[in-house]
């Protein structure tokens, strides 16, 4: 997967902007997966997001302490942040991934999904910019995602898949027209 590399990254703090809204994206979206599966009572996969959040909120923290080092961020409308080919960040989970019965094993998956493609993207601008700081701090960013993969398969071990008949719901919601 070739990454757009943000005009070449040739700046600190645009990247550093990116950075901070794929994390702020990232605990957005799962605050909203969490709020999902506990309006259908699927209480220990929104404890699973709610936790997921969590993490991406303090990685976004850590950006913007940061990002103080190097000055203010630019601002960059949502329509100019460069992901691959879509408007979400690359570490935003797929809302289209969620059911509402999914096990935690599901909910994993998509985090797994996620954290590779916010590894793939950091590596990516690592090793395509022509900035070094840049570079360092991609590589930086990647290697702290690659922790996240690894911690998230550690997980996956705890709750392997679950049978073929888990999304079976004999009282199934009804959407009256």
């Amino acid at each position: 997967m070739k990454t757009k590399v943000l005009n070449g990254a040739a700046n600190v703090g645009l990247f550093l902007a990116h950075a901070l809204a794929l994390e702020i994206e990232a605990a957005e979206r799962y605050t909203e997966l969490a709020d999902s599966m506990e309006a259908h009572n699927n209480v220990e996969v929104a404890k699973l997001f709610r936790d997921l959040s969590t993490y991406s909120a303090k990685h976004a923290e850590e950006v913007k302490q940061i990002a103080r080092e190097f000055g203010s961020l630019p601002k960059v409308a949502p329509w100019e942040f460069q992901w691959d080919a879509t408007t979400e960040s690359p570490e935003a989970a797929a809302f289209e991934n969620a059911h509402y019965l999914m096990k935690p094993h599901h909910a994993l998956k998509m985090a797994l999904l996620s954290e590779h493609q916010g590894n793939n993207y950091y590596a990516s601008v690592a090793a395509e910019t022509k900035d070094p700081e840049v570079a360092r701090l991609a590589r930086e960013f990647a290697e702290e995602e690659a922790g996240h993969v690894a911690l998230v398969r550690k997980w996956l071990e705890r709750y392997p898949a679950p049978k073929d008949d888990w999304s079976d719901d004999p009282d199934p919601p009804n959407i009256s027209d």
